[in-house]
């Protein structure tokens, strides 16, 4: 998910760690990757494209408790097709849709599972 990868991706700048690559099945010709943090733990997959290392297949991010948080694939550095969040609790917090980096839809829920205009924080 957008909104749940930009938190997972302030969550984690600067701070290397353990690899979490392992999590994850990454297509033929990329390289897995991953990080893992106190607040999170990361898994993608990346290749060179145009001479720069883009994320390509696969990405995953787990809370702390080991629950899944954010699941989506990329496509040559951009984000495709359905991205999923869910609450550190395991309950879904939202929904997106991407085509070739661009979000065409999404739909968030509040911790009760009532369907939101905006995700929770």
């Amino acid at each position: 998910m957008q909104y749940a990868h930009a938190i997972v991706l302030a969550l984690t700048l600067g701070v290397p760690s353990a690899c979490a690559a392992s999590d994850i099945l990454c297509p033929s010709g990329t390289t897995p990757n991953g990080e893992t943090t106190p607040d999170v733990r990361e898994a993608w997959c990346e290749l060179k494209w145009h001479d720069k290392t883009v994320q390509h297949g696969p990405y995953r991010a787990w809370w702390p408790n080991g629950k899944l948080g954010t699941s989506g694939q990329y496509d040559h550095g951009k984000a495709d097709g359905k991205w999923t969040g869910w609450y550190e609790s395991g309950e879904l917090q939202g929904e997106e849709w991407f085509e070739s980096g661009r979000k065409v839809k999404s739909r968030y829920f509040d911790k009760e599972g009532r369907e939101v205009n905006e995700p929770e924080t």
